[in-house]
């Protein structure tokens, strides 16, 4: 097949360890495991990869994100090992965006150059706050003065493409606070910035600290801050084009929009996601969900000593080999897509809506598009919907009415 003809694909890897987790953290990772571990579950994880040498003549990879986990706290020889990999099995783009995350105190020089050596082209820095007593509420494993070191390495190591995260409603922390630390990060003006809201999820140590959970912010006051938060970034030169990132001109994350505009990736490692088109005969394809299994022995027995490679009974390697394979009907295509595409600012197309499913969207949507519309929640036009900035503040309610 030509290089024009193959179909584009993301691809995802997760790094399922950390030297910790952080007190809200509900990822599938592991603190406190040894170099034999990641040894043997990069060997089975590069193997996966090899099932799909044969699909792989169908697509070009314009995407690679690496996440955890903490994918900066294993060796670097590890990534490289994933890299070569990947390289021998899949077409690569020449502009393919290749992201690494990583903590600040595991994001060495030496680390920051052998990524750099083997293609890595993006960097996503975990700061969260640049308040060293909010990062020890949270159970975070560096300190401020690590960032700026990481950061500086970065830029030394030749990152031009660098992401940081920041995270607001913390624990007892200040709406100054919290605007001191986006300030020292726009200083450093990274090319991307991504502003979360933290989350408490079940079974994590934060969820069961009633003395934290009792100085969160209301949702008032959580509205406040992204309100401050966006405000602050715009007048500093960084757009938001999704409601919890910002960017320079040309420095989206083109990975995280593939998920948002439902373009196909596959994830390869414990626990990863996927997306795909899948043949089920000469004549029919279904674009399936599915996701590796979640128990590190069964990863690593699974695929330690796999050899096969799988082209036209592919649908049955899935089915046998990953968790809650998902064939989507025309129903949940359509759901996600407005679901999904909302998140973006801007919204979701309705000619491209119409080109997927052959109906417009007023006729699926029409009185769901009508009542936001008269709320002030939805902006309507002649080629998108999406949500205004009261919308954005109850983006969940909005989003659920999308559901059929």
């Amino acid at each position: 097949m030509k290089e024009h003809e193959k179909k584009p694909l993301s691809l995802y890897v997760h790094i399922p360890f950390c030297k910790e987790k952080c007190r809200y953290c509900d990822f599938l990772s592991f603190a406190l495991c040894d170099y034999s571990l990641h040894r043997q579950y990069v060997h089975a994880l590069c193997n996966e990869i090899e099932v799909y040498r044969y699909v792989a003549e169908r697509y070009i990879v314009r995407t690679i994100f690496f996440g955890g986990g903490t994918p900066s706290f294993i060796d670097a020889a590890f990534i490289t090992q994933i890299m070569d990999k990947i390289r021998d099995v899949f077409l690569l783009d020449d502009d393919c965006e290749i992201t690494i995350e990583g903590n600040p105190d595991s994001l060495t020089g030496e680390k920051l150059k052998a990524y750099r050596e083997v293609g890595v082209n993006r960097l996503s820095i975990g700061l969260q706050s640049a308040n060293d007593e909010m990062l020890q509420k949270l159970g975070r494993v560096h300190n401020y003065d690590q960032f700026i070191a990481a950061y500086s390495n970065a830029r030394q190591a030749g990152f031009t493409n660098i992401n940081v995260d920041v995270m607001s409603g913390l624990p007892g922390e200040s709406a100054e606070s919290y605007v001191r630390t986006l300030a020292k990060v726009v200083k450093l003006q990274p090319e991307h910035i991504s502003a979360y809201s933290l989350i408490v999820e079940e079974d994590t140590p934060l969820y069961d600290d009633e003395a934290m959970l009792s100085m969160l912010p209301s949702e008032e006051e959580e509205r406040k801050l992204y309100a401050k938060t966006k405000m602050l970034l715009k007048n500093s030169g960084y757009e938001r084009y999704e409601i919890s990132n910002y960017a320079k001109t040309g420095f989206l994350c083109r990975h995280n929009k593939i998920y948002w505009t439902m373009m196909p990736y596959l994830g390869f490692g414990l626990g990863a996601s996927s997306f795909m088109e899948v043949m089920l005969d000469p004549k029919h394809t279904k674009k399936l969900r599915f996701h590796g299994v979640e128990r590190m022995d069964e990863y690593i027995g699974r695929f330690s000593r796999f050899n096969y490679t799988y082209e036209e009974d592919l649908f049955d390697y899935i089915r046998e080999h990953y968790e809650d394979v998902t064939m989507l009907k025309r129903k949940d295509m359509m759901e996600e897509y407005m679901f999904l595409g909302l998140r973006l600012m801007n919204g979701v197309s309705k000619s491209e809506f119409q080109k997927c499913f052959g109906v417009s969207m007023e006729n699926v949507y029409g009185s769901v598009i009508e009542k936001y519309e008269k709320q002030g929640l939805l902006i309507n036009d002649t080629e998108h919907i999406c949500l205004t900035d009261a919308g954005i503040d109850v983006s969940n309610v909005v989003m659920a009415e999308f559901l059929l």
